[in-house]
């Protein structure tokens, strides 16, 4: 089907190392610089992401950035990428200089990744098991100084009521069927503080 217009918008999403941001010479943010690979892009920030102090970034902080990227159909190598959410995953691992590697051969670092865990709310997992361990994670992240990073989100059903209670830890979709609460605060650990050296 033909269409008159000479531009196509099509939505994205990238993950890559914050570079830096362009301002206006005004002093307002225009643009940020992301790392993939060798290479470095250049998107646009929407207007609704215009304060970036909110965004509290760092340069080497993974993030990943959901848009909408438009090229021209007669300059198809040419996109244009605009931002409309930006994440932060994890922050830059040079804020800890003294990391420790586990026996598994895990560095473990003092600068978590930023996520959320999404608890069933359903009847079956909150009578067995999903209340106590809605409180056991409140404490446990507290406990890990996790507060500024990590959330609890109430979710419908996962699905899995046959292993009630059920969580999923974000990013990464880890899923846990009857976790013992006392094996909490390492599950927690292990997807928020630990990365692996391939």
């Amino acid at each position: 089907m033909s269409s008159s217009h000479s531009s196509q918008t099509i939505p994205f999403q990238l993950q890559g190392k914050f570079v830096g941001f362009i301002y206006k010479s005004n002093g307002q943010v225009k643009s940020l610089i992301l790392g993939v690979g060798e290479r470095e892009l250049r998107i646009k920030i929407d207007n609704s992401l215009q304060d970036t102090h909110a965004l509290n970034l760092l340069p080497g902080d993974w993030i990943s950035i959901t848009g909408e990227q438009e090229f021209k159909k007669e300059k198809f190598t040419k996109l244009k990428l605009k931002a409309y959410e930006i994440e932060r995953l994890s922050c830059d691992l040079k804020c800890n200089p003294e990391q420790e590697t586990d026996a598994m051969g895990k560095t473990k670092n003092n600068c978590p990744k930023k996520g959320k865990i999404l608890l069933c709310n359903k009847s079956d997992c909150a009578k067995r098991g999903g209340k106590q361990l809605h409180r056991v994670l409140e404490k446990t992240i507290s406990k890990l100084g996790l507060e500024k990073y990590v959330t609890i989100e109430k979710t419908s059903c996962q699905k899995r009521c046959g292993k009630a209670p059920n969580m999923i830890l974000m990013p990464g979709k880890c899923k846990h069927s009857k976790p013992n609460p006392k094996n909490i605060a390492g599950l927690l650990e292990e997807h928020y503080f630990t990365s692996t050296k391939k």
